[in-house]
């Protein structure tokens, strides 16, 4: 590799970058956290996140009963590290009182499920602000180990205010944690490119890779095949005497045994089989995305307008500024060495082994994708200096306060989610008796009162889309409809659609036209902190403050009360 680095980027600057990550991340862990006062009240806002009992779950199942619908969508080594950050609590619950008789069913054996499920959610989500620290640490090691340590501190302070970074890292997502794994297996891919493949590098680049596999399975499309690249004779200097045979047997070895443990074979091989199976071939049975999304055409239109949807939706997270740069970068980066070409593999295999095949452009499998731009962006903000101070002073700030007020929008809207304003509204007005449904997932609700009885519209709780012209859900709603109607867009709106796909549009329409003998008692808009185009970016779903409508039957008395502005009463915990 070429010799673009200097000295090493000093310790207290790596801490400094973790201890700044903590205070970014860490304030709202407490976001929509589950009001778990009854069994299907125990999921939090963030779409797919394992929190609060998905991991605790996976090791009943593993340790003592399996359980008939278990989930084989990831791999196990999250859930093991997971439960093992809960277990503390658990245990110190168990010797207290507040855990008898635990069970697979709610209230789950707590005294306290509200309280109990709020600490595990938190406890789950400090463990992704650790490991979200390390990636921004490990940002400015992989950056200052190729390109030297100016390049490493300004990569970390892009990383570090990363919108997706911002958002994933303060949640219970398998996203940070497979790409913390992935960032460290890059730091040491990086150095033996540039100092040569020795064993002992051989060994914890396979033990990390193996750990970001076993973590989420996309992994697999950074490592393949760019983890071949040290042992290849020409495209890297050798270490040792022992040659790259022999490292390249330790890579492969420990990577395996690594796998093998992580994944819990040796403890239920049948788990994690069953999990490779329905991944390969029927990953229809492990999502319902196919009920809302149609896939891109496996065409090359099909597939151009994939790679242009994914290429807009990284350039909103990243922004368009960055990505220039990086491009940039990236150009100055292989003008004095080829081999640099080999970080560009990681975004080309993703798109083609795991985006395409989806068919849709699901943003956070590009997360990892953030290493490489932050450190090719800063490769160029680098050499602006050559300019003069200045120029580089400038761009730099410019480009972190962006991303910074793009973080502050996000933050801002989840201290002032909008379901925290409704769910006052709602505690407030709702009279005894009265009914609330709701279009879509349960996941999506504010907070309600434990004697409030809340279900899926009309009880169609296994209902997925509605495909038919939507005259006999009116018909439905006119006889037998809710005094009360939430309505709130979830991970199957799509772009732009401020209600679920599971509501008809011209249910939708005939809601808000009041033709449907419902009228809008309150609607509760996204707050905002910072207008476009630098406020947030949109996420693959709308789970920070969507909008949120409240609709109630004519023949209610409402009192004509207004509803109050999105977020004026409710906090983030």
């Amino acid at each position: 590799m070429p010799q673009l680095r200097d000295a090493p980027v000093p310790r207290r600057v790596l801490v400094a970058f973790g201890l700044a990550a903590v205070a970014l991340y860490a304030p709202l862990v407490g976001w929509g956290l589950p009001h778990a006062n009854a069994a299907d009240r125990t999921k939090t806002w963030a779409t797919d996140e394992i929190l609060p009992l998905e991991g605790l779950a996976e090791m009943r199942s593993t340790f003592l009963s399996p359980a008939p619908d278990r989930n084989f969508g990831y791999p196990l080594w999250h859930y093991f590290v997971v439960s093992a950050a809960q277990a503390p609590y658990l245990g110190g619950l168990y010797l207290s009182g507040g855990l008898e008789a635990p069970s697979a069913s709610f209230p789950f054996g707590l005294r306290d499920p509200v309280r109990a499920l709020e600490v595990l959610t938190v406890i789950g989500r400090l463990v992704s602000v650790a490991m979200a620290a390390g990636i921004v640490i490990a940002s400015c090691l992989f950056a200052g180990t190729l390109f030297g340590h100016r390049a490493g501190v300004v990569a970390a302070a892009l990383t570090l205010t990363s919108f997706p970074l911002v958002y994933y890292g303060r949640t219970g997502n398998l996203d940070v944690p497979a790409l913390f794994w992935s960032a460290l297996g890059f730091v040491v891919l990086a150095r033996m490119l540039f100092d040569g493949a020795s064993a002992r590098r051989a060994a914890w680049l396979g033990l990390f890779a193996a750990l970001a596999v076993a973590t989420k399975d996309q992994a697999v499309a950074l490592f393949v095949p760019v983890c071949v690249a040290p042992f290849v004779p020409g495209f890297a200097p050798p270490r040792d005497t022992g040659g790259r045979a022999r490292a390249f047997a330790v890579f492969v070895g420990c990577g395996l045994a690594a796998y093998v443990a992580a994944t819990g074979m040796l403890i239920d091989p049948r788990r994690h089989l069953a999990h490779l199976e329905a991944l390969l071939f029927a990953p229809q049975s492990l999502t319902s995305a196919d009920a809302y999304f149609s896939p891109a055409p496996s065409t090359l239109a099909g597939t151009w307008t994939l790679a242009a949807a994914s290429a807009t939706g990284l350039a909103q997270w990243y922004t368009w500024p960055v990505l220039l740069a990086a491009a940039a970068g990236f150009i100055l980066a292989v003008r004095r060495d080829r081999r640099h070409a080999l970080w560009l593999l990681p975004l080309v295999v993703t798109f083609l082994a795991v985006v395409r095949p989806v068919g849709v452009a699901v943003l956070r499998y590009y997360l990892p994708m953030t290493l490489f731009v932050d450190a090719f962006a800063a490769l160029a903000l680098v050499r602006l200096a050559a300019i003069g101070a200045a120029p580089y002073r400038l761009a730099v700030a410019a480009l972190v306060a962006l991303r910074l007020a793009m973080g502050l929008d996000l933050s801002y809207a989840q201290w002032h989610d909008t379901r925290y304003a409704a769910g006052e509204w709602l505690r407030a007005r709702l009279r005894p008796g009265e009914r609330i449904e709701y279009f879509g997932v349960t996941d999506k609700l504010p907070a309600l009162a434990a004697a409030t009885s809340s279900r899926r519209v009309l009880g169609r709780e296994r209902w997925l889309g509605e495909r038919g012209p939507g005259a006999a859900m009116r018909r439905d709603l006119a006889d037998d409809g809710p005094e009360l109607l939430i309505v709130i867009p979830d991970w199957t709106s799509g772009s732009g659609r401020e209600h679920s796909a599971d509501c008809p549009p011209e249910v939708y329409a005939a809601l808000l036209d009041g033709s449907a003998g419902y009228e809008l008692v309150a609607h509760f808009p996204p707050p905002t902190l910072v207008a476009r185009p630098f406020g947030r970016a949109r996420l693959d779903s709308p789970s920070v403050a969507p909008p949120v409508r409240i609709f109630a039957r004519a023949t209610r008395t409402t009192g004509g009360e207004p509803s109050p502005p999105a977020g004026a009463d409710g906090r983030a915990r």
